[in-house]
Protein backbone atom coordinates (compact mmCIF):
# COMPACT_ATOMS: atom_id res chain seq x y z
CA UNK A 1 0.00 0.00 0.00
CA UNK A 2 1.61 3.26 -1.09
CA UNK A 3 1.44 6.34 1.10
CA UNK A 4 1.25 8.81 -1.78
CA UNK A 5 3.70 10.79 -3.84
CA UNK A 6 6.33 13.00 -2.29
CA UNK A 7 5.73 16.70 -2.05
CA UNK A 8 8.16 19.27 -3.36
CA UNK A 9 11.74 18.82 -2.26
CA UNK A 10 13.27 21.15 0.26
CA UNK A 11 15.20 23.88 -1.44
CA UNK A 12 18.25 23.56 0.79
CA UNK A 13 20.29 20.67 2.09
CA UNK A 14 18.77 19.08 5.17
CA UNK A 15 20.97 17.02 7.52
CA UNK A 16 19.74 13.44 7.56
CA UNK A 17 20.40 11.18 10.56
CA UNK A 18 22.45 8.05 10.10
CA UNK A 19 20.81 5.01 11.71
CA UNK A 20 21.06 3.87 14.38
CA UNK A 21 22.44 7.05 15.93
CA UNK A 22 19.03 8.74 15.86
CA UNK A 23 15.65 6.95 16.07
CA UNK A 24 14.20 8.09 12.74
CA UNK A 25 10.90 6.18 13.01
CA UNK A 26 9.10 4.25 15.75
CA UNK A 27 9.77 0.56 16.23
CA UNK A 28 7.13 -2.16 16.14
CA UNK A 29 7.00 -2.26 19.95
CA UNK A 30 6.31 1.48 20.09
CA UNK A 31 3.46 1.10 17.62
CA UNK A 32 1.93 -1.84 19.47
CA UNK A 33 2.80 -1.38 23.16
CA UNK A 34 2.15 -4.55 25.19
CA UNK A 35 -0.58 -3.30 27.51
CA UNK A 36 -1.91 -6.31 29.41
CA UNK A 37 -5.41 -5.95 30.89
CA UNK A 38 -5.92 -6.83 34.55
CA UNK A 39 -6.34 -10.54 35.14
CA UNK A 40 -9.89 -11.86 34.97
CA UNK A 41 -11.31 -15.00 36.58
CA UNK A 42 -10.77 -18.11 34.49
CA UNK A 43 -12.95 -21.13 34.03
CA UNK A 44 -13.18 -23.27 37.15
CA UNK A 45 -14.33 -26.85 37.71
CA UNK A 46 -15.11 -28.12 41.21
CA UNK A 47 -15.63 -31.88 41.38
CA UNK A 48 -14.58 -32.28 45.01
CA UNK A 49 -18.16 -32.97 46.19
CA UNK A 50 -19.26 -35.12 43.25
CA UNK A 51 -18.45 -38.49 44.82
CA UNK A 52 -17.29 -38.81 48.40
CA UNK A 53 -14.94 -41.54 49.57
CA UNK A 54 -15.71 -42.54 53.17
CA UNK A 55 -13.01 -43.17 55.73
CA UNK A 56 -11.75 -46.73 55.92
CA UNK A 57 -13.35 -48.63 58.86
CA UNK A 58 -10.63 -51.30 58.74
CA UNK A 59 -7.68 -49.02 59.42
CA UNK A 60 -7.61 -49.78 63.17
CA UNK A 61 -8.57 -53.49 63.04
CA UNK A 62 -6.18 -56.20 64.29
CA UNK A 63 -7.60 -58.87 61.98
CA UNK A 64 -5.52 -60.43 59.23
CA UNK A 65 -6.48 -61.48 55.71
CA UNK A 66 -4.95 -63.27 52.73
CA UNK A 67 -5.00 -61.16 49.53
CA UNK A 68 -3.57 -62.47 46.25
CA UNK A 69 -5.56 -60.46 43.71
CA UNK A 70 -8.18 -57.71 43.36
CA UNK A 71 -11.38 -57.73 41.35
CA UNK A 72 -13.08 -54.43 40.53
CA UNK A 73 -16.85 -54.45 40.10
CA UNK A 74 -19.14 -51.59 39.02
CA UNK A 75 -21.60 -49.98 41.39
CA UNK A 76 -24.61 -48.41 39.72
CA UNK A 77 -23.50 -49.56 36.24
CA UNK A 78 -23.40 -52.72 34.19
CA UNK A 79 -19.62 -52.73 33.68
CA UNK A 80 -16.45 -50.85 34.50
CA UNK A 81 -15.42 -48.62 31.58
CA UNK A 82 -12.38 -50.04 29.71
CA UNK A 83 -10.34 -46.85 30.27
CA UNK A 84 -10.89 -47.04 34.02
CA UNK A 85 -10.37 -50.81 34.13
CA UNK A 86 -7.01 -50.34 32.41
CA UNK A 87 -5.89 -47.87 35.07
CA UNK A 88 -7.04 -50.08 37.92
CA UNK A 89 -5.30 -53.10 36.43
CA UNK A 90 -2.08 -51.13 36.68
CA UNK A 91 -2.40 -50.63 40.44
CA UNK A 92 0.05 -53.00 42.08
CA UNK A 93 -0.69 -54.71 45.37
CA UNK A 94 1.55 -53.29 48.11
CA UNK A 95 1.74 -56.74 49.72
CA UNK A 96 0.53 -60.18 48.68
CA UNK A 97 -0.47 -63.02 50.94
CA UNK A 98 -1.23 -62.83 54.63
CA UNK A 99 -1.34 -59.25 55.92
CA UNK A 100 -3.23 -56.98 58.34
CA UNK A 101 -6.75 -56.29 57.12
CA UNK A 102 -5.89 -52.59 57.21
CA UNK A 103 -3.89 -53.27 54.01
CA UNK A 104 -7.22 -53.21 52.17
CA UNK A 105 -7.35 -49.47 52.94
CA UNK A 106 -3.96 -49.00 51.27
CA UNK A 107 -5.13 -50.88 48.18
CA UNK A 108 -8.29 -48.78 47.96
CA UNK A 109 -6.35 -45.54 48.44
CA UNK A 110 -3.82 -46.50 45.74
CA UNK A 111 -6.66 -47.17 43.29
CA UNK A 112 -8.31 -43.84 44.09
CA UNK A 113 -5.00 -42.03 43.67
CA UNK A 114 -4.48 -43.62 40.23
CA UNK A 115 -7.95 -42.56 39.07
CA UNK A 116 -7.52 -39.06 40.47
CA UNK A 117 -4.19 -38.62 38.70
CA UNK A 118 -5.83 -39.64 35.43
CA UNK A 119 -8.52 -37.02 36.00
CA UNK A 120 -11.50 -39.33 36.44
CA UNK A 121 -14.35 -38.30 38.73
CA UNK A 122 -14.68 -41.69 40.40
CA UNK A 123 -14.28 -43.49 43.70
CA UNK A 124 -13.15 -46.97 44.69
CA UNK A 125 -14.88 -48.25 47.82
CA UNK A 126 -14.87 -51.38 49.98
CA UNK A 127 -18.16 -53.33 49.90
CA UNK A 128 -19.07 -55.85 52.65
CA UNK A 129 -17.54 -59.25 51.81
CA UNK A 130 -15.74 -62.34 52.99
CA UNK A 131 -12.24 -62.68 51.55
CA UNK A 132 -11.84 -66.47 51.56
CA UNK A 133 -10.12 -67.37 48.27
CA UNK A 134 -7.50 -64.62 48.27
CA UNK A 135 -9.60 -62.37 45.99
CA UNK A 136 -10.52 -58.91 47.25
CA UNK A 137 -13.53 -57.22 45.66
CA UNK A 138 -13.62 -53.43 45.39
CA UNK A 139 -16.56 -51.41 44.06
CA UNK A 140 -16.01 -48.67 41.48
CA UNK A 141 -18.34 -45.68 41.36
CA UNK A 142 -17.93 -43.49 38.28
CA UNK A 143 -19.62 -40.11 37.91
CA UNK A 144 -22.32 -39.63 35.30
CA UNK A 145 -23.76 -36.15 34.70
CA UNK A 146 -27.53 -36.57 34.66
CA UNK A 147 -28.48 -32.91 34.72
CA UNK A 148 -26.89 -29.49 34.29
CA UNK A 149 -28.60 -26.50 35.85
CA UNK A 150 -27.64 -23.16 34.35
CA UNK A 151 -27.55 -20.04 36.46
CA UNK A 152 -27.13 -16.68 34.79
CA UNK A 153 -28.05 -15.19 31.44
CA UNK A 154 -26.08 -16.54 28.47
CA UNK A 155 -27.31 -13.89 26.04
CA UNK A 156 -25.99 -14.39 22.50
CA UNK A 157 -23.94 -17.36 23.72
CA UNK A 158 -27.04 -19.46 24.41
CA UNK A 159 -26.79 -21.67 21.31
CA UNK A 160 -23.09 -22.37 21.74
CA UNK A 161 -23.52 -23.15 25.43
CA UNK A 162 -26.34 -25.56 24.69
CA UNK A 163 -23.92 -27.55 22.52
CA UNK A 164 -21.30 -27.50 25.28
CA UNK A 165 -23.85 -28.71 27.82
CA UNK A 166 -24.81 -31.59 25.53
CA UNK A 167 -21.13 -32.49 25.17
CA UNK A 168 -20.68 -32.41 28.95
CA UNK A 169 -23.63 -34.72 29.53
CA UNK A 170 -22.29 -37.10 26.89
CA UNK A 171 -19.02 -37.60 28.78
CA UNK A 172 -18.91 -41.19 30.01
CA UNK A 173 -16.85 -41.84 32.01
CA UNK A 174 -16.56 -38.31 33.35
CA UNK A 175 -13.00 -37.01 33.27
CA UNK A 176 -12.19 -33.68 34.84
CA UNK A 177 -9.68 -32.93 32.08
CA UNK A 178 -12.35 -33.41 29.41
CA UNK A 179 -14.63 -31.07 31.35
CA UNK A 180 -11.83 -28.53 31.63
CA UNK A 181 -11.16 -28.62 27.90
CA UNK A 182 -14.83 -28.15 27.00
CA UNK A 183 -15.31 -25.35 29.50
CA UNK A 184 -11.98 -23.68 28.74
CA UNK A 185 -12.92 -23.58 25.07
CA UNK A 186 -16.28 -22.12 26.06
CA UNK A 187 -14.52 -19.69 28.40
CA UNK A 188 -12.21 -18.67 25.58
CA UNK A 189 -15.22 -17.15 23.88
CA UNK A 190 -14.75 -13.41 24.47
CA UNK A 191 -16.96 -11.99 27.18
CA UNK A 192 -17.92 -15.31 28.77
CA UNK A 193 -17.09 -16.43 32.33
CA UNK A 194 -18.01 -20.00 33.32
CA UNK A 195 -17.84 -21.96 36.57
CA UNK A 196 -19.03 -25.56 37.05
CA UNK A 197 -19.57 -27.42 40.32
CA UNK A 198 -20.57 -31.10 40.49
CA UNK A 199 -22.64 -32.52 43.37
CA UNK A 200 -24.39 -35.83 44.06
CA UNK A 201 -27.84 -36.22 42.52
CA UNK A 202 -29.00 -38.38 45.43
CA UNK A 203 -30.29 -41.17 43.17
CA UNK A 204 -28.17 -43.94 41.63
CA UNK A 205 -24.56 -44.09 42.92
CA UNK A 206 -22.40 -41.96 40.62
CA UNK A 207 -25.19 -39.76 39.30
CA UNK A 208 -24.22 -36.10 39.69
CA UNK A 209 -25.77 -32.73 38.94
CA UNK A 210 -23.73 -29.90 37.45
CA UNK A 211 -24.37 -26.33 38.57
CA UNK A 212 -23.15 -24.10 35.72
CA UNK A 213 -22.75 -20.44 36.64
CA UNK A 214 -22.50 -18.07 33.67
CA UNK A 215 -21.63 -14.40 33.43
CA UNK A 216 -21.85 -12.96 29.91
CA UNK A 217 -20.42 -9.53 29.22
CA UNK A 218 -21.41 -7.36 26.27
CA UNK A 219 -18.38 -5.10 26.28
CA UNK A 220 -15.27 -4.13 28.20
CA UNK A 221 -13.14 -1.00 28.36
CA UNK A 222 -9.42 -1.05 29.11
CA UNK A 223 -7.29 1.97 29.90
CA UNK A 224 -3.59 2.48 30.54
CA UNK A 225 -1.34 5.40 31.37
CA UNK A 226 2.43 4.93 31.54
CA UNK A 227 5.70 6.77 31.12
CA UNK A 228 7.73 4.05 29.41
CA UNK A 229 8.28 6.10 26.25
CA UNK A 230 11.37 7.73 24.81
CA UNK A 231 12.36 11.38 24.87
CA UNK A 232 11.93 11.62 21.10
CA UNK A 233 8.44 10.06 20.91
CA UNK A 234 7.13 11.22 24.28
CA UNK A 235 7.57 9.82 27.77
CA UNK A 236 3.94 9.61 28.82
CA UNK A 237 1.36 7.70 26.81
CA UNK A 238 -2.35 7.14 27.35
CA UNK A 239 -4.05 4.08 25.86
CA UNK A 240 -7.71 3.08 25.63
CA UNK A 241 -9.37 0.01 24.14
CA UNK A 242 -13.04 -0.86 23.77
CA UNK A 243 -14.09 -4.47 23.11
CA UNK A 244 -17.55 -5.70 22.14
CA UNK A 245 -18.58 -9.36 22.22
CA UNK A 246 -21.11 -11.37 20.24
CA UNK A 247 -21.73 -8.64 17.68
CA UNK A 248 -22.03 -10.78 14.52
CA UNK A 249 -21.49 -14.30 15.88
CA UNK A 250 -21.74 -15.79 19.36
CA UNK A 251 -17.94 -16.10 19.56
CA UNK A 252 -16.61 -12.92 18.01
CA UNK A 253 -14.66 -9.95 19.33
CA UNK A 254 -14.48 -6.49 17.81
CA UNK A 255 -12.14 -3.89 19.25
CA UNK A 256 -11.06 -0.34 18.57
CA UNK A 257 -8.16 1.24 20.41
CA UNK A 258 -5.97 4.27 20.39
CA UNK A 259 -2.95 5.68 22.14
CA UNK A 260 -1.36 9.09 22.20
CA UNK A 261 1.40 10.94 23.91
CA UNK A 262 -0.06 13.33 26.44
CA UNK A 263 0.76 16.41 24.38
CA UNK A 264 -0.84 14.87 21.25
CA UNK A 265 2.27 15.77 19.22
CA UNK A 266 4.91 13.05 19.14
CA UNK A 267 2.78 10.01 18.34
CA UNK A 268 -0.84 8.98 17.82
CA UNK A 269 -1.78 5.35 17.14
CA UNK A 270 -5.16 3.98 16.01
CA UNK A 271 -5.98 0.26 16.17
CA UNK A 272 -8.90 -1.96 15.20
CA UNK A 273 -9.45 -5.69 14.94
CA UNK A 274 -12.00 -8.45 14.62
CA UNK A 275 -11.86 -12.19 15.31
CA UNK A 276 -14.35 -15.04 15.42
CA UNK A 277 -14.40 -18.78 15.89
CA UNK A 278 -14.69 -21.01 12.83
CA UNK A 279 -15.65 -24.20 14.68
CA UNK A 280 -16.40 -25.62 18.10
CA UNK A 281 -12.77 -26.60 18.71
CA UNK A 282 -11.67 -22.98 19.01
CA UNK A 283 -10.15 -22.38 15.56
CA UNK A 284 -10.07 -18.59 15.25
CA UNK A 285 -9.77 -16.29 12.25
CA UNK A 286 -8.96 -12.65 12.84
CA UNK A 287 -7.84 -9.45 11.22
CA UNK A 288 -6.09 -6.41 12.71
CA UNK A 289 -5.09 -2.94 11.61
CA UNK A 290 -2.75 -0.33 13.08
CA UNK A 291 -2.02 3.16 11.76
CA UNK A 292 0.33 5.62 13.45
CA UNK A 293 1.45 9.20 13.01
CA UNK A 294 4.83 9.99 14.57
CA UNK A 295 6.82 13.20 14.89
CA UNK A 296 9.86 12.67 17.11
CA UNK A 297 11.44 15.60 18.90
CA UNK A 298 14.92 15.99 17.38
CA UNK A 299 17.39 18.86 17.40
CA UNK A 300 17.37 20.75 14.09
CA UNK A 301 15.25 18.09 12.40
CA UNK A 302 11.55 17.82 11.68
CA UNK A 303 10.95 14.17 10.81
CA UNK A 304 7.42 12.84 10.39
CA UNK A 305 6.56 9.18 9.96
CA UNK A 306 3.45 7.27 9.08
CA UNK A 307 3.26 3.56 9.83
CA UNK A 308 0.75 0.91 8.84
CA UNK A 309 0.43 -2.67 10.05
CA UNK A 310 -2.32 -4.98 8.79
CA UNK A 311 -2.54 -8.67 9.55
CA UNK A 312 -4.65 -11.78 9.06
CA UNK A 313 -4.27 -14.57 11.64
CA UNK A 314 -5.56 -18.15 11.85
CA UNK A 315 -5.03 -20.07 15.09
CA UNK A 316 -6.02 -23.45 16.52
CA UNK A 317 -5.62 -24.87 20.06
CA UNK A 318 -4.39 -28.46 19.85
CA UNK A 319 -4.14 -28.91 23.63
CA UNK A 320 -6.37 -26.96 26.02
CA UNK A 321 -6.47 -27.71 29.72
CA UNK A 322 -5.78 -26.04 33.03
CA UNK A 323 -2.30 -27.55 33.18
CA UNK A 324 -1.20 -27.82 29.55
CA UNK A 325 -1.84 -25.76 26.44
CA UNK A 326 -0.54 -25.88 22.89
CA UNK A 327 -1.68 -23.63 20.03
CA UNK A 328 -0.47 -22.97 16.50
CA UNK A 329 -1.00 -19.71 14.61
CA UNK A 330 -0.23 -18.73 11.05
CA UNK A 331 -0.83 -15.57 9.14
CA UNK A 332 0.20 -12.75 6.86
CA UNK A 333 1.33 -9.24 7.74
CA UNK A 334 1.59 -6.13 5.61
CA UNK A 335 3.89 -3.54 7.17
CA UNK A 336 4.71 -0.13 5.77
CA UNK A 337 6.53 2.86 7.17
CA UNK A 338 7.32 6.17 5.53
CA UNK A 339 9.43 9.05 6.87
CA UNK A 340 9.76 12.53 5.40
CA UNK A 341 11.99 15.46 6.34
CA UNK A 342 10.19 18.79 6.73
CA UNK A 343 11.68 22.23 6.38
CA UNK A 344 9.16 25.02 6.57
CA UNK A 345 6.12 24.40 4.36
CA UNK A 346 7.83 21.82 2.14
CA UNK A 347 9.23 18.34 2.67
CA UNK A 348 11.41 15.74 1.02
CA UNK A 349 11.38 11.93 1.13
CA UNK A 350 13.72 10.05 3.47
CA UNK A 351 12.83 6.40 4.13
CA UNK A 352 10.09 4.01 3.06
CA UNK A 353 9.84 0.31 3.91
CA UNK A 354 7.18 -2.00 2.46
CA UNK A 355 7.21 -5.48 3.98
CA UNK A 356 5.03 -8.50 3.18
CA UNK A 357 5.58 -11.22 5.75
CA UNK A 358 4.15 -14.71 6.27
CA UNK A 359 4.61 -16.28 9.67
CA UNK A 360 3.95 -19.43 11.66
CA UNK A 361 3.97 -19.54 15.44
CA UNK A 362 3.65 -22.22 18.11
CA UNK A 363 2.88 -21.46 21.77
CA UNK A 364 2.77 -23.93 24.62
CA UNK A 365 2.53 -23.75 28.39
CA UNK A 366 2.56 -26.03 31.41
CA UNK A 367 1.59 -25.14 34.94
CA UNK A 368 1.14 -26.69 38.35
CA UNK A 369 -1.67 -24.79 40.08
CA UNK A 370 -2.13 -24.41 43.80
CA UNK A 371 -5.57 -24.85 45.36
CA UNK A 372 -5.66 -21.11 46.08
CA UNK A 373 -5.24 -20.19 42.43
CA UNK A 374 -1.54 -19.32 42.21
CA UNK A 375 0.96 -21.53 40.42
CA UNK A 376 3.67 -23.59 42.01
CA UNK A 377 5.30 -23.66 38.60
CA UNK A 378 4.56 -22.07 35.25
CA UNK A 379 6.41 -22.27 31.95
CA UNK A 380 5.48 -20.74 28.60
CA UNK A 381 7.44 -21.21 25.38
CA UNK A 382 6.88 -19.70 21.95
CA UNK A 383 8.59 -20.11 18.59
CA UNK A 384 7.88 -17.97 15.52
CA UNK A 385 9.18 -18.24 11.95
CA UNK A 386 8.87 -15.21 9.67
CA UNK A 387 9.68 -14.81 5.96
CA UNK A 388 9.45 -11.66 3.88
CA UNK A 389 7.92 -12.05 0.43
CA UNK A 390 8.50 -10.12 -2.78
CA UNK A 391 4.82 -9.55 -3.52
CA UNK A 392 2.30 -6.69 -3.47
CA UNK A 393 4.88 -4.03 -4.38
CA UNK A 394 7.21 -4.97 -1.50
CA UNK A 395 10.53 -3.17 -1.11
CA UNK A 396 13.60 -4.87 -2.52
CA UNK A 397 17.06 -5.04 -1.01
CA UNK A 398 19.81 -2.87 -2.51
CA UNK A 399 17.44 -1.05 -4.83
CA UNK A 400 18.57 2.44 -3.81
CA UNK A 401 16.08 5.29 -4.00
CA UNK A 402 12.69 4.42 -5.47
CA UNK A 403 10.78 6.46 -8.02
CA UNK A 404 9.55 8.82 -5.29
CA UNK A 405 13.02 9.36 -3.84
CA UNK A 406 12.70 7.13 -0.75
CA UNK A 407 15.43 4.78 0.45
CA UNK A 408 15.15 1.86 2.87
CA UNK A 409 15.38 2.54 6.61
CA UNK A 410 18.55 0.40 6.69
CA UNK A 411 20.92 0.60 3.73
CA UNK A 412 21.76 -3.13 4.02
CA UNK A 413 18.27 -4.18 5.12
CA UNK A 414 16.62 -7.15 3.40
CA UNK A 415 12.81 -6.94 3.07
CA UNK A 416 12.71 -10.67 2.23
CA UNK A 417 14.78 -11.78 5.23
CA UNK A 418 14.08 -14.96 7.21
CA UNK A 419 13.62 -14.38 10.95
CA UNK A 420 13.32 -16.80 13.87
CA UNK A 421 11.98 -15.55 17.20
CA UNK A 422 11.76 -17.45 20.44
CA UNK A 423 10.54 -16.71 23.94
CA UNK A 424 10.42 -18.34 27.36
CA UNK A 425 8.60 -17.23 30.50
CA UNK A 426 8.88 -19.12 33.77
CA UNK A 427 7.66 -18.64 37.32
CA UNK A 428 8.43 -20.74 40.39
CA UNK A 429 6.47 -20.24 43.59
CA UNK A 430 8.56 -20.66 46.73
CA UNK A 431 5.62 -20.52 49.10
CA UNK A 432 2.77 -18.13 49.82
CA UNK A 433 5.06 -15.06 49.73
CA UNK A 434 8.14 -15.52 47.56
CA UNK A 435 8.51 -16.42 43.89
CA UNK A 436 11.15 -16.28 41.16
CA UNK A 437 10.42 -15.33 37.55
CA UNK A 438 12.53 -15.53 34.43
CA UNK A 439 12.06 -14.21 30.90
CA UNK A 440 14.08 -14.96 27.78
CA UNK A 441 13.74 -13.53 24.28
CA UNK A 442 15.77 -14.41 21.23
CA UNK A 443 15.87 -13.42 17.58
CA UNK A 444 17.96 -14.67 14.67
CA UNK A 445 17.93 -13.30 11.10
CA UNK A 446 19.78 -14.48 8.02
CA UNK A 447 20.31 -10.90 6.76
CA UNK A 448 20.16 -7.36 8.06
CA UNK A 449 16.60 -6.26 8.81
CA UNK A 450 14.54 -3.15 8.26
CA UNK A 451 13.29 -1.03 11.14
CA UNK A 452 9.96 -2.77 11.85
CA UNK A 453 11.49 -6.26 11.91
CA UNK A 454 14.44 -5.47 14.20
CA UNK A 455 14.25 -6.33 17.89
CA UNK A 456 14.07 -3.12 19.89
CA UNK A 457 15.38 -2.96 23.46
CA UNK A 458 13.93 -0.81 26.20
CA UNK A 459 11.05 -0.42 28.62
CA UNK A 460 8.53 -2.07 26.29
CA UNK A 461 10.56 -5.28 25.89
CA UNK A 462 13.68 -6.23 27.88
CA UNK A 463 16.11 -3.60 29.04
CA UNK A 464 14.01 -1.58 31.47
CA UNK A 465 15.53 1.82 32.05
CA UNK A 466 16.51 2.26 28.40
CA UNK A 467 14.27 4.30 26.13
CA UNK A 468 12.28 2.14 23.68
CA UNK A 469 14.13 2.06 20.39
CA UNK A 470 17.35 3.49 21.88
CA UNK A 471 19.07 0.51 20.28
CA UNK A 472 17.92 -2.40 18.14
CA UNK A 473 19.39 -5.48 16.53
CA UNK A 474 18.99 -8.16 13.89
CA UNK A 475 20.03 -10.90 16.29
CA UNK A 476 19.55 -10.75 20.01
CA UNK A 477 19.57 -12.70 23.26
CA UNK A 478 17.65 -10.98 26.04
CA UNK A 479 17.22 -12.25 29.60
CA UNK A 480 15.39 -11.00 32.68
CA UNK A 481 15.36 -12.35 36.21
CA UNK A 482 12.91 -11.22 38.89
CA UNK A 483 12.55 -11.95 42.60
CA UNK A 484 9.07 -11.20 43.91
CA UNK A 485 7.53 -11.07 47.39
CA UNK A 486 3.80 -10.73 47.99
CA UNK A 487 3.47 -8.59 51.09
CA UNK A 488 1.08 -10.19 53.65
CA UNK A 489 -0.71 -6.96 54.56
CA UNK A 490 -4.24 -8.35 54.66
CA UNK A 491 -5.54 -5.74 52.22
CA UNK A 492 -8.07 -6.23 49.40
CA UNK A 493 -5.33 -5.01 47.05
CA UNK A 494 -2.48 -7.49 46.50
CA UNK A 495 0.87 -5.68 46.89
CA UNK A 496 4.05 -7.27 45.57
CA UNK A 497 7.63 -6.04 45.93
CA UNK A 498 10.05 -7.03 43.19
CA UNK A 499 13.63 -6.67 42.06
CA UNK A 500 14.96 -7.37 38.56
CA UNK A 501 18.08 -7.61 36.43
CA UNK A 502 17.97 -7.37 32.62
CA UNK A 503 20.73 -8.35 30.18
CA UNK A 504 20.77 -8.07 26.39
CA UNK A 505 23.37 -9.27 23.88
CA UNK A 506 22.82 -7.66 20.48
CA UNK A 507 24.29 -8.27 17.05
CA UNK A 508 23.72 -6.34 13.82
CA UNK A 509 24.52 -7.54 10.32
CA UNK A 510 24.83 -4.13 8.65
CA UNK A 511 28.17 -3.37 7.03
CA UNK A 512 30.41 -1.06 9.08
CA UNK A 513 28.04 -1.03 12.06
CA UNK A 514 29.43 -0.24 15.51
CA UNK A 515 26.39 -1.74 17.24
CA UNK A 516 27.25 -5.42 17.27
CA UNK A 517 28.65 -7.82 19.83
CA UNK A 518 27.49 -5.55 22.64
CA UNK A 519 25.97 -6.31 26.03
CA UNK A 520 23.54 -3.96 27.76
CA UNK A 521 22.34 -4.49 31.32
CA UNK A 522 20.04 -2.77 33.78
CA UNK A 523 18.71 -3.40 37.27
CA UNK A 524 16.01 -2.06 39.53
CA UNK A 525 12.99 -2.78 41.65
CA UNK A 526 9.67 -1.51 42.84
CA UNK A 527 6.14 -2.44 43.83
CA UNK A 528 3.03 -3.68 42.09
CA UNK A 529 -0.50 -3.28 43.42
CA UNK A 530 -3.32 -5.31 41.89
CA UNK A 531 -7.05 -5.36 42.44
CA UNK A 532 -7.91 -8.56 40.53
CA UNK A 533 -9.97 -7.96 37.43
CA UNK A 534 -10.06 -4.20 37.91
CA UNK A 535 -6.72 -2.44 38.32
CA UNK A 536 -2.96 -2.93 38.21
CA UNK A 537 -0.48 -0.25 39.30
CA UNK A 538 3.26 -0.77 38.89
CA UNK A 539 6.02 1.60 39.98
CA UNK A 540 9.66 0.75 39.28
CA UNK A 541 13.06 2.35 39.48
CA UNK A 542 15.29 1.16 36.63
CA UNK A 543 19.00 1.91 36.29
CA UNK A 544 20.88 1.20 33.03
CA UNK A 545 24.49 0.09 33.53
CA UNK A 546 25.76 0.47 29.95
CA UNK A 547 25.66 3.03 27.17
CA UNK A 548 22.64 2.64 24.89
CA UNK A 549 24.83 3.30 21.82
CA UNK A 550 28.56 2.80 21.61
CA UNK A 551 28.97 6.47 20.63
CA UNK A 552 27.20 7.73 23.77
CA UNK A 553 29.31 9.37 26.45
CA UNK A 554 27.65 7.63 29.41
CA UNK A 555 24.82 5.25 30.30
CA UNK A 556 21.33 6.77 30.49
CA UNK A 557 20.29 8.03 33.92
CA UNK A 558 18.02 5.96 36.13
CA UNK A 559 14.28 6.34 35.63
CA UNK A 560 11.18 6.04 37.75
CA UNK A 561 8.65 4.11 35.68
CA UNK A 562 4.94 3.83 36.34
CA UNK A 563 2.05 2.07 34.65
CA UNK A 564 -1.61 2.13 35.62
CA UNK A 565 -3.99 -0.29 33.88
CA UNK A 566 -7.70 -0.52 34.59
CA UNK A 567 -10.70 -2.39 33.24
CA UNK A 568 -14.42 -1.78 33.29
CA UNK A 569 -17.06 -4.24 32.16
CA UNK A 570 -20.67 -4.74 33.23
CA UNK A 571 -21.43 -7.91 35.21
CA UNK A 572 -17.71 -8.56 35.80
CA UNK A 573 -16.99 -10.68 38.81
Amino acid sequence: MAFGAATAAIGQSVPVPTPPQVPVAPTLQQLQPPVAPPSTPGVSVDASRAITTPSCPLSTSDLRVNIERVRYVPLGRDAVAPAIQSILDGVALPTRGDQPISGICSIRDAANTALRRAGYVASVQIPPQQVETGELTLAVIVARITEIRVRGEAGSHRTGLARRIAQLQALDPVNERDIERLLLLAGDVPGLDIQLALRPAGTTPGDVIGDLNIVAQKFAIFGNVQNYGSVQLGRETAYARVETYGLLTSSDLLYVAGSTTLDFKEQIVAQAGYSTWLDESGTTLGGRFVYAWSRPTLDQLDLRSQSLIAGIDLSHPFVRSVRRNLAVTGGFELLEQRTRVYGGPSSSPLNRDKLRVVYARMDGSVRTPRPGGDDRFFLHAGLELRKGLNILDASRAGSGADADGYTLSRFDGDPQAFVVRGELDANVGLGPIFSLAGTARGQWANNALLNLEEYSIGNLTIGRGYDPGSNSADRIIALRGEARARLPLGLPVAITALGFFDAIWLYNLDNNTTETGRRLTSWGGGVEAALPGKLVLQMLYAKPRDKALSIDKAPPPGRLLFSLTTKFSPNAR
